[in-house]
């Protein structure tokens, strides 16, 4: 079962858009704030039940680019209209392909080097050293 709590967003002739899970009207910037919280959304035309959630998210990226100052670069925007949303789901793939990389970097050579660095005595008698006055400056503060 998804975790995700759906809500449903209709939006009016007039442009307004209605929450009907909380009963309210929001901006787009809510609902840019209730993605970033987790929620699922859908937005539907009142009218023609039409599904307008992509088109109404493309725009909440649009703004929110509108307000930064250190926009994307113009070639991925344009690799992303040229490729029809194809280059976006590359850009996407690559993206995980590399944090994946650097996920198996850390666990295989950073993670071991740290490890051994601890094993070494004189930094496992400074790493003790280190516990006990931590474990002393929490006393004192906690009688403070």
């Amino acid at each position: 079962m998804n975790d995700k709590h759906l809500k449903v967003i209709k939006r009016y002739q007039n442009r307004k858009l209605y929450d009907t899970s909380d009963s309210c009207y929001v901006t787009l910037e809510d609902i840019g704030e209730m993605i970033k919280l987790g929620d699922e959304v859908q937005i539907i035309d009142n009218t023609t039940k039409e599904d307008l959630t992509a088109v109404t998210l493309a725009q909440i990226i649009f703004e929110e680019q509108k307000k930064k100052t250190n926009v994307q670069p113009l070639d991925t925007f344009r690799e992303i209209i040229q490729g029809g949303g194809e280059a976006l789901k590359d850009l996407v793939t690559i993206g995980a392909r590399e944090i994946g990389n650097v996920k198996e970097f850390v666990d295989g050579k950073v993670r071991p080097a740290v490890s051994n660095l601890q094993e070494l005595p004189s930094v496992k008698e400074e790493i003790e050293s280190l516990k006990k006055r931590i474990s002393t400056l929490e006393k004192k503060l906690s009688k403070k």
